[in-house]
């Protein structure tokens, strides 16, 4: 799946540009305003997500929700599904959470 998602046009240096963020902002309106992964320090002591000069430093969100696949009805079945998927959050939040920019992990019945 990354493999494929390097190969489309554009994508490669969509996730090798560093993520813009407004810091004096009080609002986060992304994963990248706040401090975790901005200060994340790596084996050499220097923000390993932002200093990574084209070297593919990837971060990957993991994420479940449940559904009922036959609706909300009070009186009807109480079924869930939940699917599994995983995004890339170097990705801009405009284009991260496309269909074709999320790969559907498992489903679990």
């Amino acid at each position: 799946w990354v493999g494929r998602l390097y190969s489309r046009p554009d994508i490669e240096e969509m996730l090798d540009t560093p993520i813009e963020t407004d810091v004096d902002s009080p609002e986060m309106k992304d994963i990248w305003d706040g401090s975790v992964l901005r200060n994340f320090k790596g084996p050499d002591g220097e923000n390993h997500f932002l200093a990574g000069d084209g070297e593919g430093r990837l971060v990957f969100g993991l994420n479940q929700d449940g559904t009922n696949p036959y609706g909300n009805r009070t009186a009807g079945k109480v079924v869930s599904i939940g699917p599994i998927y995983l995004v890339c959050l170097n990705l801009p939040p405009e284009v991260r959470y496309r269909v074709e920019n999320i790969f559907l992990v498992g489903i679990i019945p």
